[in-house]
């Protein structure tokens, strides 16, 4: 029997063991899918935006991952790992448990850097976790006015479009409490609001944060953060109240897979996320996504985990066709409007190659992604 051990109950996780379980019961194939997760909730991290600015509640956010037990049919264990074997392909667990495998699907996600930029981790919010989006709840609720500063350290991160999405979506919630003395900017590495996804998308956001009055302002690398004000390289912009956007990097279990040219990322190999010096290894995660060119997103991930599991099932199954990585389309928020944007990829032999457009704009996207989101969610629920 071929064993097949997924590390991580996230959207990659998930994901893919949900593909692999279907089809090997679909082509009776004499194989097995163990999930092995820390958490035992499943969260949607796009809703804590909507924890934040109030329109979600905590319980909303997330699912019972052991559900996926009764719903999809694979193995669920709540378990931390301590320790990756590749060279004897064993994973080890806090509970003592020794996890054999013959396919590993690392679904880890990425740890958040909090220390590594001075001033960082000790001032401002953000709405990355759970507890945080409570946090910055209570602090948005609080204020009265002043300025709002959305700080990005460095790129990628996690959702590249949040920070945009986030000033627009703040305009809004300070009208609706009948709030207009609000200073909004986004103080931001890159050359335009979600420059990377082509300019169609970038004149979207230019348009909207212009009507919302939210700026960008481009800096040319971090110094500091102090109790009132961001420091870099080129500008130093006040705030009232900071939201920062965290670095990420690869996690600290893995960190013997780190990239050499640039450790925040896992080696990784194309077009199938397999890890360079073992065949039988798939990493997917946002860790290894930027090496191949791909967006540091859940819609990108699912795609991935995709072509990782049609890899595992073409190893054991011989004639199974390997996906090719699909076109994303991106839904996002504008000033009480939304868009959808679609990001096509072709394999250079090396890296993926990105062509991002926008498709269309109306005020129903909001509904469209929030509908995606519970409805992911709902599906794991009894």
């Amino acid at each position: 029997m071929d064993r097949i051990l997924i590390l991580g109950g996230g959207t990659a996780g998930l994901v893919a063991a949900r593909y692999l379980k279907a089809e090997i019961d679909r082509l009776k194939l004499n194989a097995d899918v163990t999930m092995v997760t820390a958490s035992e909730r499943h969260y949607m991290p796009p809703l804590f935006m909507e924890v934040a600015l109030g329109s979600a509640e905590a319980h909303e956010t997330w699912a019972p991952i052991r559900n996926a037990e009764k719903i999809y049919g694979f193995k669920v264990d709540i378990d931390r790992v301590t320790d990756i074997d590749l060279a004897n392909r064993q994973v080890r667990t806090e509970s003592g448990k020794v996890y054999d495998y013959d396919y590993l699907f690392l679904g880890l996600g990425v740890k958040y850097a909090w220390d590594k930029y001075r001033g960082f981790e000790q001032y401002g919010y953000h709405n990355y976790t759970l507890e945080g989006a409570l946090e910055l709840r209570k602090a948005l609720a609080s204020f009265n006015g002043g300025r709002i500063v959305i700080y990005v350290p460095e790129t990628p991160h996690r959702c590249g479009i949040y920070p945009f999405e986030m000033s627009l979506n703040l305009r809004a919630y300070f009208e609706h409490r009948g709030i207009e003395n609000v200073d909004i900017k986004v103080v931001h590495p890159g050359g335009g609001p979600a420059k990377a996804l082509g300019p169609g998308i970038l004149r979207f956001f230019e348009k909207e944060m212009a009507k919302a009055r939210a700026e960008f302002v481009h800096h040319d690398g971090h110094v500091e953060i102090t109790p009132t004000k961001v420091v870099t390289e080129n500008v130093e912009v006040e705030y009232d109240l900071l939201i920062k956007v965290p670095p990420i990097a690869i996690p600290d279990i893995m960190s013997f897979m780190a990239d050499e040219k640039d450790p925040r990322w896992a080696r990784v190999k194309g077009p199938d996320f397999r890890y360079p010096d073992y065949d039988d290894v798939y990493i997917v995660s946002e860790a290894s996504m930027p090496p191949l060119g791909l967006l540091t997103a859940g819609v990108p991930l699912h795609n991935a985990s995709i072509v990782a599991a049609t890899s595992i099932l073409h190893e054991i199954h011989g004639g199974y066709p390997v996906a090719e990585y699909a076109p994303t389309m991106c839904l996002g928020h504008g000033y009480n409007t939304g868009f959808a944007g679609n990001c096509e990829y072709e394999w250079t032999g090396s890296k993926y190659k990105r062509t991002c457009y926008l498709l269309f704009k109306s005020p129903l996207v909001r509904l469209m992604k929030d509908s995606f989101y519970r409805g992911w969610l709902d599906s794991l629920r009894l």
